[in-house]
């Protein structure tokens, strides 16, 4: 209870409750937290259940002086928010300065807390109220039309907590708990009840069970001295199965050791927003495989492989239960009918996952999926001409309601042809080397009749070939996104890269749908922003081909320009920071869309690996080749997957490019090679440090922020060579790529050195070669 405020993360966006117009979100695995900008929770929905797992919920707090309770006004809180957490920040009456965090809990465990810290500022003591309210139910207090939860509970209260069952077989349970123990609970179904005792600040006395669609009430008095800080913490836990697994995971938050779980990936580098935009990303792309859009799971599946190989996984398992009889995935938009670019994409994700895996068994048990899904792309491919329905909506640009591509598209051409030239791969690894053959062929097949039939006289590819036979060259994103989809023709890719580096097309945050120079098209709002709007995905597609064709300073360029939209601009165009938007109107300032954009999300992870570490598969898996240039001067990709765990180091300087790596499955031309690595605890705010060891140990410091930065590397010995030594010699690592003694360590269970690093400098120091 008397715990001090701690400081707020050095490096988190901050904004004004009161300039905010949309919900907050936080992501863990298939869950959303909604947040709204003064604090309280709208709902944890699950995308996994379809529906709200816990409804509204909010402190109120009051002081109580001669008897009268005084509720707090509202305040304009200082907002800031991280991938992990959000935070709300102001004082109250004058002299209590409040922080609320509010958090997913770590681990398997589904839920969420919140914990409430003041610190009496003023001259005098104050005597504090807290009232909470919950709507476990998720029916009482819903903000959103439609949006279910919960039948009916049975609760009992435990005095610390709230046990409930649901009425529902299988019976979910849910536990609401506090630290400290509150004063009393009171539960009631009635909802005018619950509003009139907050409005108050007076609960009835404790109510020992109830059932039906319960809201329940907590209240906590504290005296809060002159100078004291006081800590309350609310605790929302939810498991599909047992109440007593929910009660134990209470009760182990309640001595101090919440459930643990893998850290999971984690990236950094020399812009923060570029690192603060990728932990957002990596948040969303978790529960990517819970998406409602079949083609947005699809799309999703490499980055996920990359990231989070169990939602690859069940992506895979998934496929298979989802393909039609003639071997096809079906469209997003209409079940019943096959989709050609679904199935292709889809085809393409299960590809690079078992690519990734060099796993032969899986490969071989997973392979009638990808060989039914290449077969019908075969089919669909005849005499090497993809002729799409022109009934239904085709390619990426689906949102402009009416007169969208239709015939043969290009984008759907070469994303066949890369879903093909994937599987060919996999036949390799299943030993099916006449299938690996003639899907290798078609794939080139394809491509061919892409420069033949879809480019103009200038090397762009056009829109389409409409049904009527006419070619269609306007110049749109769509260029873009076709050659991200698959590499067909590098000088019409180079011609494409330039194209849309032109004003017309240029905004601040990459390139638009369409030009404003096309007069019979052009609409900044139209159609979703299809037509002239920029939309988030396609300016990342758009940045993963720069990348590929070696432009990677325009590549990194529009990946700077979309983490700055997603961290700092997304509020300020009355959106929600952290979420990448599906598209900004540049003229209005505004970004629309109702979710965060995991294509988008999965899009800027490809950037970062693809792009920035240079990764590419082959039939023997991951390499990396990272680029000599790019606007960020080191990268660290760490705990990302290639059949097993690999880290990655890149670090940039005027001699070149100098890349760590460990991962046992994964090779790199001209790059350090080690066994394992680890990520250490940062040295500094901004700092990033991660130690690469067996053979020897090379530790890998960064610095992210914009201000020099004197800092102390902690790291455990892990070389073997280490341990038969008092000390040893610590060297530097300079641009030519030699090393130079720069002074020494001794070998203790927990060693150190000091590095001082300019703003976007990197360093690596060896201690044991």
């Amino acid at each position: 209870m008397g715990a001090a405020l701690e400081a707020l993360p050095a490096r988190q966006q901050g904004f004004r409750s009161s300039a905010l117009r949309k919900p907050l979100s936080l992501w863990a695995r298939d869950c959303r937290l909604v947040v709204d900008p003064e604090g309280s929770v709208r709902s944890l929905d699950s995308y996994s259940e379809g529906r709200a797992l816990f409804g509204f919920e909010r402190p109120w707090l009051y002081k109580v002086q001669a008897g009268v309770v005084v509720q707090a006004q509202r305040a304009d809180w200082s907002v800031r928010a991280s991938s992990k957490a959000l935070q709300f920040s102001g004082r109250l009456f004058d002299s209590l300065d409040v922080v609320q965090s509010v958090h997913f809990l770590q681990g398997p465990t589904v839920g969420y807390a919140r914990t409430v810290k003041v610190r009496n500022s003023g001259p005098a003591g104050v005597k504090l109220r807290v009232v909470g309210l919950f709507d476990p139910a998720a029916a009482q207090l819903v903000e959103t039309p439609g949006r279910w939860g919960s039948i009916g509970l049975n609760a009992f209260n435990r005095d610390s907590h709230v046990a409930m069952d649901e009425v529902a077989d299988p019976p979910s349970a849910r536990v609401i708990g506090t630290i400290a123990q509150p004063a009393r609970f009171y539960m009631t179904t009635d909802r005018s009840r619950a509003l009139d005792l907050v409005a108050s600040g007076e609960l009835p006395e404790a109510t020992a069970g109830m059932s039906g669609q319960v809201m329940v009430l907590s209240v906590h008095d504290l005296d809060v001295l002159v100078g004291e800080a006081k800590e309350l913490t609310f605790v929302c836990i939810y498991n599909r199965a047992r109440l007593e697994d929910a009660l134990s995971d209470f009760r182990g938050i309640q001595k101090g050791a919440g459930p643990s779980g893998q850290a999971g990936p984690t990236f950094a580098c020399s812009d923060r927003n570029v690192a603060d935009a990728a932990a957002w990303a990596l948040t969303a792309l978790e529960g990517s495989g819970r998406s409602s859009d079949a083609l947005d799971r699809a799309e999703c599946a490499t980055a996920a492989a990359l990231s989070f190989p169990a939602t690859a996984k069940a992506f895979l398992e998934r496929g298979k239960e989802a393909l039609r009889r003639d071997g096809s995935a079906p469209h997003s938009t209409d079940p019943l009918r096959q989709g050609v670019l679904e199935s292709a994409v889809m085809l393409q994700g299960i590809a690079r996952y078992l690519v990734l895996a060099q796993d032969r068994k899986l490969s071989r048990s997973a392979y009638p999926t990808v060989r039914k899904l290449a077969l019908f792309l075969m089919s669909a491919s005849k005499d090497c001409v993809v002729r799409n329905d022109p009934s239904l909506p085709q390619g990426w640009r689906r949102r402009i309601g009416r007169g969208y591509p239709t015939g043969e598209i290009p984008e759907v051409t070469l994303a066949v042809s890369a879903a093909l030239a994937e599987a060919s791969r996999v036949s390799g690894l299943a030993s099916r080397s006449e299938d690996a053959g003639r899907f290798r062929e078609r794939s080139e097949m394809l491509q061919e009749e892409v420069r033949k039939r879809l480019l103009d006289d200038r090397g762009l590819l056009a829109l389409c070939v409409d049904t009527a036979g006419r070619t269609r060259a306007e110049e749109t994103v769509d260029m873009a996104v076709a050659a991200y989809r698959h590499s067909f023709h590098q000088p019409s890719e180079q011609a494409v890269a330039h194209r849309l580096m032109e004003a017309d097309f240029e905004t601040a945050y990459g390139p638009r749908c369409v030009p404003k120079s096309n007069q019979v098209y052009f609409s900044r709002s139209y159609g979703n922003g299809q037509l002239g709007g920029c939309w988030t995905r396609a300016a990342l597609a758009y940045a993963v081909l720069c990348y590929r064709l070696g432009l990677s300073g325009i590549g990194s360029l529009t990946v700077q320009r979309v983490s700055r939209l997603v961290v700092e601009d997304a509020a300020r165009l009355k959106g929600s920071p952290g979420e990448f938007p599906q598209w900004v109107d540049p003229e209005g300032q505004e970004v629309h869309g109702d979710d965060t954009d995991r294509v988008a999300a999965a899009r800027f992870i490809e950037g970062l690996l693809f792009g920035e570490g240079g990764l590419g598969l082959s039939s023997g898996g991951a390499t990396f080749s990272p680029p000599a240039s790019s606007s960020l001067s080191w990268i660290m990709a760490a705990d990302f997957w290639a059949g097993e765990s690999m880290t990655l180091f890149v670090g940039r300087s005027p001699d070149g490019v100098h890349a760590f790596l460990a991962g046992p499955r994964a090779s790199g031309k001209g790059v350090a090679r080690f066994g394992k690595a680890e990520v250490l605890e940062q040295p500094a705010a901004g700092v990033s440090a991660v130690s690469f060891y067996d053979p020897g140990q090379v530790v890998c410091v960064g610095n992210g922020s914009s201000s020099q930065v004197a800092a102390k590397v902690v790291f455990p010995p892990r070389a073997r060579d280490l341990s038969k030594k008092l000390a040893t010699a610590l060297e530097a690592y300079d641009a030519g790529g030699s090393w130079a003694k720069v002074g020494s360590v001794k070998v203790l269970p927990s060693m150190s050195f000091d590095a001082s690093l300019r703003p976007g400098e990197w360093k690596a120091f060896r201690v044991s070669a």
